[in-house]
């Protein structure tokens, strides 16, 4: 069958624009993601390494155990891999050579300072490179940042200060860029400073939203005993976070934090008390506030039993799709190299020598053309069934081959167009 080249109207690219919807319930120090039960594995009672998230490519899920490399003098020993426990997981390693290739070690804290360790200079040639653990997952994190701009001094030969919370230092500038879409994101005005705030960071990461989270999608509920005593919600589409209800409960109207969307994080600073002078376990508090808002959430916190929070937004996200037609018209379509084509039995060739060959130019196509009559052949009509389209590239190399669920009765003359769509 000739190739057919796809017309200016055959192949349309487009934007497919969808609002996946996401939710967090945060209750007893633990995260329910979409209102999922934690799943409990054979080995683990959390088969995530972060509680009410996702897993990438499901990695070392619901692993026990460890793989130890035995080395001579640091030089890695043949078949050296030695797994323990019931269920090892997968470990990240190479071998020292030529091409100086490393993986990154784990992080450790020299003097109050984070940094990152290399050992790579200090060890031989053969040497065992392992990098960190393939389990990859993902979920919400709370992070509360008490006088979010203070610094500590570091001394190393000469004094210096070093930021005691760096995610919000490296929010600083974006917080002021934003300030044009609101005042409340700016971090220093006539009303307050954020240096010298308590703020609550709620980290999002992207893989729950996409390119950016919805403006206006966002809201933050605070229960008590199951009972509602706070909600945010972003109701002017600017990324104030604007405490909605109860109906004339403390802080209604306020802005208690802002949201920024494209980065996927929630500061929160409103400090009214939400609890009605009742108190409770909150950190180092007993008493709730936005600051306070999902206390538990992968932040090492143990939180009151009697405090629950739910965080649900919608994502935006964008794919590619290429769509294409490709038409089997009248007349066209009407061969198959399929054996049962043609009648059985039949010799596709004349005559073969070393000179000469010859195909069988008598060969009879199968009537495929069936008949309501018992012992009667209906008259012969070429037909054929379309069970896969076969998509080449300018160069004619196969790229792709679409194939039906059932194969499509093509009659000669009919026109079929199949429809492809593709995401890029």
């Amino acid at each position: 069958m000739s190739l057919k080249k796809f017309g200016r109207s055959d192949v349309i690219r487009n934007a497919m624009r969808a609002y996946p919807h996401s939710s967090f319930f945060i209750y007893d120090s633990s995260v329910y993601y979409d209102h999922r039960p934690i799943e409990q594995g054979a080995f683990n009672s959390d088969i995530l390494s972060a509680s009410g998230g996702i897993s990438l490519f499901e990695y070392n899920v619901d692993r026990n155990g460890s793989i130890a490399f035995t080395t001579t003098g640091g030089i890695r020993e043949e078949g050296s891999a030695t797994p323990s426990g019931d269920n090892p997981p997968i470990i990240p390693y190479v071998i020292k050579g030529g091409m100086k290739q490393y993986l990154k070690a784990e992080d450790r804290t020299v003097s109050g300072i984070r940094e990152v360790s290399d050992d790579y200079s200090s060890m031989g040639p053969g040497s065992v490179l392992t990098g960190s653990s393939y389990v990859m997952s993902a979920s919400i994190t709370r992070e509360l940042l008490e006088t979010a701009g203070a610094k500590k001094e570091y001394t190393d030969g000469t004094s210096w200060q070093v930021p005691n919370y760096r995610h919000y230092y490296g929010l600083r500038n974006s917080l002021n860029f934003y300030s044009t879409r609101s005042p409340h994101y700016a971090v220093s005005s006539s009303l307050w400073n954020k240096d010298e705030q308590d703020i609550n960071l709620i980290s999002i990461p992207k893989i729950f939203y996409g390119t950016r989270i919805k403006p206006g999608s966002m809201s933050l509920k605070f229960y008590i005993t199951g009972t509602l005593v706070g909600e945010l919600q972003d109701t002017k589409y600017n990324g104030e976070l604007i405490q909605v209800g109860p109906e004339g409960s403390e802080g209604s109207g306020s802005v208690a934090g802002v949201a920024m969307y494209e980065e996927g994080f929630v500061l929160l600073t409103g400090s009214w008390d939400l609890t009605n002078t009742v108190t409770y376990d909150f950190d180092s508090t007993t008493t709730g506030s936005w600051t306070r808002f999902a206390c538990g959430a992968n932040d090492g916190v143990a939180c009151s039993t009697s405090a629950s929070f739910d965080l649900s937004f919608k994502g935006h996200t964008e794919t590619q799709v290429l769509t294409m037609f490709a038409h089997a018209r009248r007349g066209e379509v009407n061969y198959s190299n399929n054996p049962t084509f043609l009648d059985y039995g039949q010799s596709r060739v004349a005559v073969t020598s070393s000179n000469v060959y010859l195909e069988n130019d008598a060969v009879t196509i199968k009537n495929t053309v069936s008949s309501s009559y018992e012992g009667f052949d209906a008259p012969f009509e070429r037909q054929v069934y379309i069970s896969r389209v076969a998509i080449y590239d300018e160069d004619k190399k196969l790229i792709g081959i679409a194939t039906l669920s059932n194969p499509i009765l093509k009659k000669e003359a009919q026109d079929l167009s199949f429809k492809l769509k593709l995401d890029i």
